[in-house]
């Protein structure tokens, strides 16, 4: 049973096996303009990775839309960067879903410049 909400939270914790865990074996993960990456354990160790480079991050959802084996997710993004600096952006997510509605297909539309630019030049707020 697909159960987005709960994909979506371990992100958000950080946790890159509950994350990877609604993924198929085979997936293909594509995350902003990134090469894409193949397999569950690719994307474990690449999230894993990003999650290093990151304090934390939270989706707050604006849109959600499925239509048979695909759903789209629409967030407004907030990071925390590692020197306390919070920056969103939005992001929108393509998932196809197979048969057994782990998902084999994971495209992630997202400008992250905005994250890593100088703390000066990103529009930023900073985090109590």
């Amino acid at each position: 049973m697909r159960n987005l909400e709960q994909m979506f939270a371990a992100v958000d914790r950080k946790d890159a096996d509950g994350f990877v865990a609604h993924l198929s074996e085979h997936v293909v993960f594509q995350f902003g303009n990134a090469p894409e990456l193949k397999g569950r354990q690719a994307v474990a160790a690449g999230v894993t990775d990003f999650f290093n480079v990151i304090a934390g991050l939270r989706h707050v959802p604006i849109g959600n839309w499925d239509n048979g084996d695909y759903s789209i997710r629409c967030f407004m993004t907030y990071y925390r960067r590692l020197d306390g600096i919070e920056v969103s952006v939005p992001c929108a997510c393509f998932l196809h879903h197979e048969a057994t509605d782990l998902i084999d297909d994971y495209r992630i539309y997202i400008d992250l410049a905005p994250v890593f630019a100088n703390a000066v030049a990103a529009p930023a707020t900073a985090v109590a």
